[in-house]
């Protein structure tokens, strides 16, 4: 068991037609910390125009050689 908050990845979008993109995590109990977190952290230069906190544990990750490997 760990005394440590949950994990969110934090994925900002710099222009209102730019695509997200991962720009790191932040630890808090709960997503409205976990944003208003990401904002102090990963939105201070005016080129942020939105912002996504994403719970780590609801994202589903594959290597390049686990999708090779699933082609087969």
């Amino acid at each position: 068991m760990t005394d440590q908050w949950p994990r969110y990845e934090v994925f900002k979008q710099d222009r209102p037609d730019g695509p997200f993109r991962n720009v790191g995590s932040v630890h808090s109990p709960d997503a409205e910390l976990a944003l208003m977190n990401a904002r102090d952290v990963f939105a201070r230069r005016p080129s942020c125009v939105a912002l996504w906190v994403v719970p780590d544990a609801a994202i589903l990750r594959r290597t390049a050689e686990e999708l090779a490997g699933e082609q087969e």
